[in-house]
C-alpha cells in the first residue's frame, strides 16, 4: 500500500468522524470527536509530506482535548502561540499560510464557551483548511473539509432552530 493510498484511508475515517462532530449537542463530546479526527489527520498530512498541516493538526488534537475541560483565555493563547510557533518551525512554502490561518481560527473556536459560537468560527478555519488541502492536493481532504464544513452549517442550524423552539 502507497504512502498516498494510506492517507487517503485515513482521510476518510477522519470523515466519518467529522460528520458526526458537531451532530452532538453537547460542545465536550464535539471536541473529542475532533480530537480524534484531528489525530488521524495528522497521520494524513505526515503521509503526504505536508509537515505544518501535520503539526498543526497534532496540536489541534491536543487542543481539542484541553478544550474539553477549559474555556480559559491563557489556555487559548497558549495554543495560538503554539501555532504560530509550530508554523514557523516547520514553514515550507507561502501556501503554509493556510493551514496557520486555518489553525489560529479552530483555536479560538474551540475555546468559546458556547455551542454557537464553536461552530460559527469553526467555519472560517475549515475554509482555510478546505484551501490548503486543494493545493495539498488530497481529493479525500478536499471532499471531507467541504463536506465538514455543510454538516456544521446544518447542525449550527438544528442547534439555533432547537434554541428557538425551547426558549
Amino acid at each position: 500500500m502507497t504512502p498516498f493510498f494510506l492517507s487517503q484511508i485515513l482521510a476518510g475515517l477522519s470523515f466519518g468522524l467529522d460528520l458526526l462532530a458537531f451532530q452532538f449537542i453537547r460542545r465536550q463530546c464535539s471536541l473529542l470527536t475532533l480530537a480524534c479526527s484531528t489525530s488521524l489527520l495528522a497521520f494524513h498530512f505526515w503521509l503526504l509530506g505536508e509537515s505544518s498541516a501535520c503539526g498543526l493538526m497534532a496540536l489541534a488534537a491536543s487542543r481539542y482535548l484541553l478544550a474539553i475541560v477549559t474555556t480559559s483565555q491563557r489556555v487559548k493563547g497558549g495554543f495560538l502561540c503554539a501555532s504560530v510557533l509550530c508554523s514557523g518551525l516547520t514553514w515550507q512554502h507561502p501556501t503554509d499560510i493556510f493551514p496557520l490561518a486555518g489553525s489560529l481560527l479552530m483555536t479560538i473556536a474551540a475555546f468559546q464557551p458556547t455551542a454557537a459560537g464553536l461552530r460559527l468560527i469553526t467555519l472560517g478555519g475549515s475554509l482555510c483548511w478546505l484551501i490548503n488541502n486543494v493545493l495539498a492536493g488530497s481529493p479525500m481532504a478536499i471532499v471531507m473539509e467541504g463536506t465538514f464544513m455543510l454538516s456544521t452549517l446544518v447542525s449550527y442550524w438544528r442547534l439555533k432552530r432547537g434554541m428557538a423552539v425551547g426558549g
